[in-house]
Formats: C-alpha cells, sequence, structure tokens
C-alpha cells in the first residue's frame, strides 16, 4: 500500500470519526467542553499527555474519582499493519466513562507523531485540541 493511499485512508477514517458515523451510530457524540480527562496508566506516553493536555487547558485526573462532573477516559493502543513496509499506527480515544462513546480520537502513523514519547504526547495533545477548534468547544 503507498503512502498517498494510507493518508487518504486517515482523512477518511477521520471525516467518519468526526461526523460520529463509525463510533456513535446515528447520534452524535458529545462534545469534549466540559469533560474531565482520565488517564490512569503510568506508562512515559500516558504522563507526558497528561502534562500537555493540562497545558492545554484540559482538566485530567490520574484516578477514578465518583461524583465528578462528565469525564473521558483515555484509550491508547497501537495497530500494526502488514503491508510492505509495515505501518504501525498509534491510536488515541476519548471515551465517555458513563456511556461508553467515543466523544474524540486520534489516529496516526507512529513515526509521524514523532520520536520521542513527549513529543508524541504533544501531537496527540495538539491533535484533540485542534479537534475543539473545529467544533467551536473551550477545553
Amino acid at each position: 500500500m503507498s503512502r498517498a493511499h494510507r493518508w487518504r485512508g486517515v482523512v477518511v477514517i477521520a471525516g467518519l470519526l468526526a461526523s460520529g458515523c463509525l463510533f456513535g451510530g446515528s447520534r452524535p457524540a458529545p462534545p469534549l467542553r466540559g469533560y474531565r480527562v482520565l488517564i490512569e496508566t503510568h506508562d512515559s506516553l500516558s504522563d507526558y499527555l497528561a502534562r500537555a493536555l493540562s497545558r492545554k487547558g484540559f482538566t485530567v485526573r490520574r484516578r477514578v474519582r465518583g461524583g465528578s462532573p462528565p469525564t473521558a477516559a483515555l484509550v491508547t493502543f497501537i495497530f500494526h499493519e502488514l503491508d510492505e513496509p509495515p505501518t504501525l499506527w498509534l491510536n488515541a480515544r476519548l471515551a465517555d466513562t458513563r456511556s461508553g462513546a467515543i466523544v474524540a480520537a486520534v489516529s496516526a502513523p507512529i513515526d509521524s507523531l514523532g520520536r520521542s514519547a513527549a513529543t508524541r504526547a504533544q501531537s496527540l495533545a495538539d491533535s484533540f485540541a485542534a479537534h475543539l477548534q473545529r467544533h467551536d468547544l473551550a477545553p
């Protein structure tokens, strides 16, 4: 699969996620405004991402807290494509802790996000902040 073909796929997936068609069904996903971000894991990417999101104006929690305002839990995973050359994709989702609905998502080839966990975290935080700006929302 060519690089241009992969990027076309990224654009299509991003469009589907933004429209809520892929995960939200016919119900639109709730906006990120007013959400606290829950990042429970303590690996280097998660630690850097918690700091980067905080600097972007998000309220970040590192453990579950009952009775809190709407909260979106961070879920990250890596997808490995088997084409030549193989591509690793880093996927980050913010899912509502009560309904499970995906409220924001970022997917990108891991190499395009930078070499270190700190730069990858900053790229993810920038992408989540851009998601808010596209929808005229404030963190």
